[in-house]
Parts: structure tokens; C-alpha cells; sequence
């Protein structure tokens, strides 16, 4: 309804009734929206309008108002009555211009434009480089823009103020746009001789550069212009003079009409183009100005009256920066995490306090656990998983919430574990086959065939079947596969430990001696041998399950980040180990294979033919010799044989194997380990958070949840110092005196203080930064700090 266009018209008329150049774009554009309506009566709105005024201000209108008003109205009245022809007349000129060019001739004509536009301005080509067919995209884009604007005028405002803000960001200056104009308009006349649809086509290309021009200017603040340099001290100066309370929001938003932009995001993902001798155009963040404006909002600053701090504002516009800069820009997590810490200078009771503003980190708008740290751990960077922000995040939630459900978890494989011993261990049964003790075993065997093998075989059957319906398979040693099997060691155990158990259950001696006796038994030797055979195979194949079993209890030690890390390192050597294990059966079978080739002796009681007569017995006894188990009898024997050959043998394979493939293996283990020992203790955070998302939080009822914000009362102020309560947000502890100094980064007590007047409307004054960057002078000053550091902790202990 026109009604509603008028009002929405109302918003950006009144505001810049002072500016007439604004005035004329906003009735322009207003008469193009109402052109739509057959009837359109500007007079009854008038009235409707003034008598709505006067209702809203009962008491205070008077005739200063209503004079105001009627000034108003006479000024917006007149320009739409004077231009409510134009857009019939205008459009219709559009369309007749698009009409006569058939696809060659629009094409050519795109292209000159740009070559005109060149020609003319040659700063554009700064700006513009680019392949000709994106240059086509562009102006069959500004076509279409000049079609929307008669048709959909809201909508081709909305994108002339996009495209605005876009080309404010890359830095375009205002003064190129009116030479395109110019450009454009000359192409036209060259392609159009129809003087007649002149005038049209140019009423239209000024409307939109007229719009293009001001949201350009809008949109070109000094926190952009300072982007567009990329260096910390032009982003300094840009903010230096807003004030103080605003200055969060010039930090995250510029606002063009209905169109907005964060600076920070733009600097992140801003494309900076670099050309040189033999180089190829590069994609590149401004990432020294998202680092400042980062540092900026997360500087901590304080007057007498209050703290700014602009953690709060930050996750509040951009509650997915994390992940944002998880997969655009790695590099500034670290600023990012630094801003969350603060540290008291004094230590008191040989502990120092310390504050962690995670508010945003662990619950979101909704009061639900955020995807920040699950954000990381996709990202599987070691280093910044450790920082002391995203630690004491994954173990404020393991040790408040997480690690009692996790353990629980565990603990069925540690109660099957306990079955498993009682059921099969030799030492537990009784030698009488007839022994009461008997139906203990036979119970045990009955609750881990249900329990255990029950539970194994529904989940996995499940997760095959999805897997199957899903197409999720891999081919492995020429068998189709489902590729969660083979995703993590547990899946892996789980599926072989089934398998086992139901080779277990078919062999079961208790269902087999149903067969030849009346009674429960597990022992049925005393009928026959294919029974007694039967239970030896069963005894034999079930060691193998009750390794797998200890396998999965020992995912218990992630329960401890040490034990987790020493259980990272072990399965990060665990390939090379098994490589040497490889080459080991390779030379033994080697040597093997040549002894059992020499004269045998006559003797049968020699050590050549009781240890090396086929090659499975000089296999085990060269193996015997690498695990230093065969004895030394034995080599006194072998050198004493009639074959000269074996002891050389034998010494050939004890050089080989201890000499140079075992110094070779703990050469390459010590290098192995140099390599994963600095990711080792990242591993081992990263498997934590899997673990709180994966296993934990799923089992937290959202009663427990509340309960657990509600007690860290994360939108009450947080105490500082003993006196001085803080910016809200954040998770109050304590810790050693020296904690600190393992990651020196962030300053003791970094909150910068100021005098004066406690103004927001303010700016920041400029706080005295005379420092010496000599040799000496960052040696005294260090020193300063160390003793600084040593009094206040003689202090804190007195």
C-alpha cells in the first residue's frame, strides 16, 4: 500500500531534512516507489499525518510544530508533484535502449564503457583488474540494478547500498564513480542516436550514482580507511577521537541505510591484492588491523566511574568468531585469547588471582554450551588448544561437569573386564570338574554373552546398518567395510572384541557338553577328545578378548591430562615400533631359512640339531637370541659345534639386529619423540574435548546445565582486586605465584587506567608511551619488572 511507503519513506526524509542533496535522492527515489499506485493522494496523507503528530504531543504541541511540520511537508510535496511523471516516461526509455541491442551488440557495448572509462581515468585501473568477462558480469549487474530500481525500488536501494559498503571497504574513492557515469552516458550515445531517450537513461544513471556516491561516503569512516592501510598505528589514530563509550560500536559496525558491516570481519576476509615480477595475485586479510581492532576491544580500560571492556560486544555481534577465525585467520586466536585473561600483580597466601572472561565462550544467547571449543578441536591446532583460556575452559567443564559421566561410561568396560576374569581365568576354577565352583563361571560366562556381546552386537549392528543405507563404506583388504570401523581405535577394538566373543559363544564348552551330559559343565574332557579339544581351542582363543578388554579400560587415563599425554606419545611410536618388529621377523626369518641350509651334526644332542635343524626351530632360537632369552649355555654349545658356519651365522644376525638395527630404532624412536613431544600434551586436550562433546554432554540433563551457569554467576560483576569489582562475564580463580611466567604474553594486571572526567561521551586521552627501544632500555626495564615481581611476593608471603 502507498500509505506504508510513505512512512517507510518518513525514516530517511526527516532525519536529513537539513541536508538538500539527500532530500532530493530520498524524494526521487520516493517518487518512484509511488509510481507504482494509480492513485496516490498526498494531501490525505498530510492530514493523517499532522493529526497523528499532534496526538503523539498532547500537552507540548504548539505552533512552532505545526509550522515545522507544514514547512516540512511543502518542501517533499513539491519535489514528488514535480517528478511524478518521470518514471513512466524514464522506465519506458530504459526498455526501449535495452530493446534495440541485440547479445553482440550488448557485449560490445559493456566493453566499451570500460574502455572509455580507462581512457579517461587512469586511477581506475588501480582499482579495477580484472578479467574482461567479470567486467561484463559487473555492468550486466548495473543493468539490472537500473531495471530494479522502476520495478523494485526498495530492494535495488538495499543493493546500491551493499555495493556501497563493498567498495568502501576495498577503498574505492567517491571520485571515480562520477566519471563512470560519464563513461556509461557516452557509451549510450554511441550505441543509442535516439536523442529522445537521452534525458531518461541519464535521470537514471545520476539516481543511482547519487546513491552509489553516498553510501560510499557513509561507509568510507576512518576505521575502514584505516583497514585499507593494514597497519596497527593507522587504526590507533582512526579511533583515538571517538568517544569512549562508542567506541566498541565503530569497532564492529558501520551502518549505511539498512545495510551494515563489521570492520573486524572485513579486515579478516578483505582480498588485498599484490602484484609483482613473476607473482600471482594473492589473497590476503588485513590481519594487522583485525589484530588492533581485536586488541582495541579487548583492552580493558577504566575511569573513576566505570570499566570499559568490549568482550561483551564482541560475542554479541559476532557470536561465531570462532569459528570464523578458525578457518579464515588462525593467526589472531592467540590475540583473541589474550584479551580473556586478567592477572593480579599481587600474590596473597602464596596465590595470585586470576580472572577468565569465558562468559561468551561457554553459553550462548539461548544459555546453551557454544561450539567454541568444539570449533577448535576441529581444527586440531596443538598449540592454540593449550592456551591458558581454552585450558581452563575444557577443564572447568571436565572436572565441574564432564568427568563424572565419562568415568561412568568407562566403568561397564572395567565391570565386563571384572566378568570376563572371573569367567575365564584358570586359577578361579576348581580342578574337580564336578565343583560347585562351577556354576560361577557358568554364570559369569551367561551375564558377558547378554551384556556385553548383547550391547556390542545392537550398536554395531545399528551403526552397519545406517552405515550401509548411508553408503558410508571402504574397501579394506578387498572386503567392503564401514568406514566408522576404521574412524578411531575404539570402534576398531569394539568390532574385533565382537567378533571374538561370538567365536566364543559357538564354542562355548557348557552348550557343547549339554550334548554328552545331563549336568552344567565346562569341563567334558572325561568323554571324549573332540570335547576336550574343543575346550583347549576355547581357552586359547579366549586370552585374546581379555586383551581387548584391557584395551578399552585404558581409555581411563585420559581421566589425567599426564597420563593422556604419556598415552599420546605411545601410540604416536607405536608404527615405528612395529615397523622394527617387521624388519626384526624379516632378518630372523632370513637367517633362519640360511642355518637350516647347513650340515646337520650326527649328534642328537647337539645344539644344532635341538635348536636348528628346520627352520622353525632356527627361527625361534634366532628370535630367542634378539629378545636376549636364549641362554648362554647354549652359545658356549654353538661354538663349540663342527659347523664353522652357524657361529658365524649367529654373529652375522647379533650384528645385524643388536649392533646396528637396534641403535638405528632408539635413534629413530628419540627423533620421533623430539617431533610429537611439543603436540603430544595438545593431543592429549584435543581427546578431552572430544570427550566433553562426544560423550558427556550428550548425558548432562539441562537442569544440570543451569544449575552449573547459574552457580559460575557469570552476569555479576567480577572482583579484581581485593575492593574493586570488574567487567561481569568472567570465571574468578587462583593461581601459583609463577603460573604466569609460562605463558609471559599477558601482562600482570593489564587494565589501563585513567583520570579525569568520567565522561563516555569522552574520548580516551593519549597515555604517555615514552619508551626506550635501545638494548639498554629493555634490559632495565625487565629488571625493574623482575624486582617488582620479587617485593611483591616477599610482601604477599610476609
Amino acid at each position: 500500500m502507498w500509505f506504508a511507503d510513505m512512512l517507510y519513506a518518513m525514516e530517511s526524509l526527516v532525519p536529513y531534512i537539513g541536508n538538500i542533496d539527500r532530500v532530493q535522492e530520498d524524494c526521487d527515489v520516493l517518487t518512484l516507489t509511488l509510481a507504482k499506485y494509480e492513485k496516490v493522494n498526498l494531501k490525505e496523507f498530510r492530514s493523517v499525518m499532522f493529526a497523528s503528530l499532534r496526538s503523539l504531543l498532547p500537552t507540548t504541541w504548539s505552533s512552532e510544530h505545526e509550522n515545522a511540520w507544514a514547512w516540512f511537508w511543502g518542501i517533499v510535496e513539491k519535489k514528488v508533484e514535480e517528478n511524478k511523471q518521470l518514471p513512466v516516461h524514464n522506465h519506458q526509455c530504459l526498455r526501449s535502449f535495452l530493446a534495440r541491442m541485440d547479445e553482440e551488440t550488448l557485449a560490445d557495448f559493456k566493453l566499451k564503457v570500460f574502455d572509455t572509462f580507462f581512457a579517461t581515468t587512469e586511477e581506475s585501473q588501480l582499482y579495477l583488474r580484472a578479467a574482461n568477462k567479470r567486467l561484463m558480469y559487473i555492468m550486466g549487474r548495473i543493468l539490472t540494478i537500473m531495471s530494479d530500481i522502476y520495478t523494485k525500488t526498495h530492494q535495488a536501494v538495499i543493493a546500491l547500498s551493499a555495493l556501497g559498503l563493498l567498495h568502501a571497504g576495498h577503498g574505492v574513492p567517491e571520485d571515480l564513480v562520477r566519471p563512470f557515469v560519464q563513461a556509461f552516458m557516452g557509451g549510450i550515445k554511441e550505441n543509442c542516436p535516439d536523442e529522445s531517450l537521452h534525458d531518461g537513461l541519464w535521470w537514471t544513471l545520476d539516481l543511482i550514482g547519487r546513491i552509489f556516491i553516498r553510501t560510499l561516503a557513509e561507509g568510507s569512516t576512518p576505521v575502514i580507511i584505516a583497514i585499507n592501510r593494514n597497519t596497527a598505528k593507522a587504526m590507533k589514530t582512526a579511533v583515538a577521537n571517538y568517544p569512549r563509550g562508542e567506541r566498541e560500536v565503530i569497532l564492529l559496525k558501520v551502518q549505511v541505510g539498512t545495510e551494515s558491516m563489521s570492520p573486524l570481519i572485513w579486515a579478516v576476509e578483505k582480498l588485498r591484492s599484490k602484484l609483482g615480477p613473476g607473482t600471482h595475485e594473492l589473497r590476503k586479510g588485513a590481519l594487522e588491523s583485525a589484530k588492533e581492532i581485536l586488541n582495541d576491544l579487548l583492552t580493558m580500560r577504566a575511569d573513576r566511574a566505570r570499566y570499559y571492556y568490549g568482550m561483551e560486544m564482541l560475542f554479541t555481534r559476532h557470536s561465531d568468531i570462532i569459528s570464523l577465525l578458525c578457518t579464515k585467520a588462525p593467526s589472531l586466536l592467540p590475540t583473541l585469547f589474550d584479551g580473556l585473561i586478567w592477572r593480579s600483580k599481587n600474590v596473597k597466601n602464596g596465590m595470585r588471582r586470576a580472572n577468565y572472561y569465558i562468559a561468551s565462550l561457554l553459553r550462548d544467547e539461548n544459555g546453551q554450551l557454544t561450539d567454541s571449543l568444539l570449533d577448535l578441536i576441529k581444527q586440531g591446532d596443538c598449540e592454540i588448544i593449550c592456551h591458558p583460556t581454552v585450558v581452563f575452559q575444557a577443564d572447568l567443564l571436565w572436572t565441574r561437569l564432564c568427568c563424572l559421566p565419562w568415568a561412568l561410561t568407562k566403568c561397564w568396560f572395567c565391570l565386563t573386564l571384572v566378568l570376563y576374569i572371573m569367567a575365564e581365568q584358570q586359577a578361579i576354577v576348581s580342578s574337580d570338574p564336578l565343583s560347585t565352583d562351577r556354576f560361577t563361571v557358568i554364570a559369569c560366562r551367561a551375564l558377558l554373552y547378554v551384556c556385553s556381546l548383547g550391547q556390542l552386537f545392537a550398536k554395531h549392528a545399528f551403526q552397519t546398518y545406517r552405515a550401509v543405507r548411508q553408503k558410508e563404506m571402504m574397501r579394506f583388504c578387498c572386503m567392503p567395510v564401514p568406514k566408522y570401523v576404521l574412524r578411531t581405535r575404539q570402534e576398531l577394538v569394539e568390532v574385533l572384541l565382537l567378533l571374538l566373543l561370538i567365536c566364543l559363544l559357538c564354542i562355548e564348552p557348557a552348550l557343547h557338553c549339554l550334548a554328552v551330559s545331563s549336568e552344567l559343565l565346562i569341563d567334558c574332557c572325561e568323554y571324549g577328545e573332540w570335547q576336550c579339544n574343543l575346550m583347549h581351542t576355547y581357552n586359547r582363543l579366549a586370552a585374546f578378548p581379555m586383551v581387548l578388554y584391557f584395551i578399552l579400560a585404558s581409555e581411563l587415563v585420559h581421566l589425567n591430562v599426564h597420563l593422556s599425554v604419556f598415552s599420546v606419545i605411545c601410540s604416536s611410536l607405536m608404527w615405528e615400533f612395529l615397523l622394527y618388529v617387521a624388519v626384526l621377523i624379516f632378518f630372523t626369518a632370513a637367517f633362519a631359512s640360511a642355518v637350516a641350509c647347513l650340515p646337520q651334526s650326527m649328534g642328537s644332542d647337539s645344539v644344532q640339531m635341538r635348536d636348528f635343524f628346520s627352520w622353525p626351530l632356527a627361527f625361534e632360537s634366532l628370535l630367542s637370541m634378539a629378545f636376549n632369552t636364549y641362554g648362554s649355555d647354549n652359545y658356549e654349545q654353538i661354538a663349540q659345534e663342527d659347523e664353522p658356519m652357524l657361529k658365524w651365522f649367529v654373529m652375522g644376525f647379533a650384528a645385524c639386529w643388536h649392533v646396528y638395527l637396534m641403535n638405528l630404532m632408539v635413534a629413530q624412536l628419540c627423533q620421533r619423540y623430539n617431533e610429537i613431544f611439543h603436540d603430544a600434551r595438545g593431543n592429549a586436550r584435543l581427546t578431552r574435548g572430544i570427550n566433553i562433546y562426544e560423550t558427556s554432554m550428550p548425558l548432562i540433563s539441562k537442569k544440570r546445565w543451569t544449575g552449573f551457569v547459574e552457580s559460575l554467576r557469570l552476569e555479576e560483576a567480577c572482583e579484581l582486586d581485593e575492593g574493586d569489582n570488574g567487567p561481569r562475564g568472567a570465571v574468578p580463580t587462583t593461581e601459583d605465584p609463577y603460573d604466569y611466567l609460562q605463558y609471559p604474553k599477558v601482562t600482570l594486571d593489564r587494565v589501563q587506567r585513567y583520570g579525569g572526567l568520567a565522561n563516555p561521551e569522552l574520548p580516551w586521552p593519549s597515555l604517555e608511551e615514552a619508551i626506550d627501544d635501545s638494548a639498554v632500555g629493555k634490559l632495565t626495564r625487565m629488571t625493574q619488572a623482575k624486582f617488582e615481581e620479587m617485593d611483591r611476593l616477599m610482601l604477599g608471603s610476609s
